[in-house]
């Protein structure tokens, strides 16, 4: 800003006017970037946050790359959505700086440097200087409202911050003790059975499904959540989610023939769950590419596997899943046309095209996971070959998104969780089972 001090001789009246014109534009563009970030609920966040978010996980990821250890990556991301919201309040106020000085520039007579000294004095309320010209009297007076403002939103905005991530890391916690930690699905059901609670009760399925409705709403208004991490290395709220997840496909696809609406519902509601917050990312990159509204419409559809129909009046098919009642698919693929329509705002016709790409869980790892369920006293009713093509089936709804999740934000890397970069291995849960006597 230095440079605008030169000689513009007579056509200093309209530099002045322009750079008026652009100080009140910015103000506009940054406020709006603060209320829409921690006031108005809005799923879409700003394009100044949007730069925030993916600034500080390029920073964070390029520190953490070199190093092989993920215990010594994760004490370094431990630090990234503090920081995220740090740097968004120092980026705000330099924005707020900007913005007065080059009002305050171009209403009054002094130059760039005494403008900037004017409008950080007011800004930050320190009463290092001032003026007493009546053009720039009010620009002072909403400076120095806005500095305390901005960092009271902020004060206001992290109690709910670390509520909802209390919450989140609360349950969490209560269900490691039967997930294994890292998690993993058939570790639930073999510690269940071992704890006699394999009756086929859907009840710690049912504890989950306000917890995911909470999670879904809280992490789509405030994508900062995503980047806090568990204080346990080897906990995190993607990876007990999809090994929940996991142990209902499995009780759906190889332990009863009939599945509960237990299991079903509880599915249904993560895996919106999990293609929700996928969506929140996604979008959060095309703002920052500034797509139109109407590429990131599309993008967020093909997120659901939802695609405009072509023809209104053709009923639209519902494709059988090996194992799962066509009644049950009918209802999961409303759901997900009602929670589409709810983020896209807008109304139109839809048609849900199934899932049907293979999961990458092999019959070979699915097999063995199987013997292991059994080695825990587990009784299946499906032969392995049958349980595992319903299984791929079921997973394929929401295994892509739980894997870029899992990769966007550096969970620890539990079995059937997906890879991960830096490669990092595996880091199976205690078994429970192989603890067992030989009988």
């Amino acid at each position: 800003m230095w440079a605008l001090d030169v000689e513009t001789g007579s056509w200093e009246p309209y530099v002045r006017g322009v750079l008026l014109g652009l100080g009140i534009v910015l103000f506009v563009i940054t406020l709006m970037s603060i209320l829409r970030t921690m006031v108005i609920p809005q799923t879409t966040p700003s394009v100044i946050y949007a730069l925030i978010l993916r600034g500080t996980d390029a920073t964070f990821n390029a520190v953490v790359r070199p190093m092989r250890s993920y215990y010594a990556r994760n004490r370094v991301l431990t630090w990234s959505g503090p920081i995220g919201i740090v740097a968004a309040l120092f980026l705000w106020l330099l924005l707020f700086l900007a913005t007065y000085t080059i009002m305050i520039f171009g209403v009054g007579d002094g130059s760039i440097q005494a403008s900037a000294l004017q409008a950080g004095s007011g800004l930050l309320t320190l009463g290092l200087a001032g003026t007493p010209s009546e053009s720039t009297t009010v620009i002072d007076f909403l400076a120095a409202m806005t500095g305390p403002a901005v960092i009271a939103l902020l004060i206001g905005f992290l109690p709910t911050l670390y509520q909802a991530y209390l919450a989140r890391e609360q349950r969490v916690l209560l269900s490691s003790e039967i997930t294994g930690a890292p998690a993993w699905g058939p570790e639930l059901i073999a510690r269940l059975h071992m704890l006699n609670h394999s009756d086929g009760s859907g009840e710690p399925y049912t504890n989950w499904v306000g917890w995911c409705a909470q999670t879904r709403l809280t992490q789509t208004l405030y994508p900062a959540l995503n980047r806090f991490r568990s204080p346990v290395v080897t906990r995190n709220w993607i990876i007990s989610l999809l090994a929940i997840m996991d142990s209902a496909a499995i009780q759906i696809a190889a332990m009863s023939k009939t599945p509960k609406a237990e299991l079903t519902y509880f599915l249904e509601q993560s895996t919106q769950t999990l293609l929700s917050i996928y969506a929140c990312e996604i979008d959060i990159d095309e703002v920052i590419r500034f797509h139109g509204m109407k590429r990131r419409v599309r993008v967020i559809m093909g997120v659901f596997g939802v695609s405009p129909a072509a023809d209104t009046d053709t009923p639209t098919t519902v494709h059988a899943f090996p194992g799962v009642q066509p009644s049950v698919v009918a209802v999961a693929q409303a759901i997900t046309l009602d929670n589409v329509r709810s983020m896209l705002a807008e109304s139109g016709s839809f048609t849900v095209h199934s899932g049907s790409q293979e999961s990458s869980v092999t019959r070979t790892d699915f097999g063995e996971a199987m013997d292991y369920i059994r080695k825990a006293g587990v009784t299946t009713v499906r032969s392995d070959d049958e349980a595992h093509e319903i299984f791929r089936r079921v997973r394929s709804r929401y295994e892509s998104a739980a894997f870029y999740l899992a990769e966007r934000f550096s969970a620890p890397a539990a079995p059937w969780s997906g890879p991960r970069r830096p490669a990092t291995p595996t880091m199976p849960p205690a078994a429970a089972a192989d603890r067992l006597p030989p009988q």
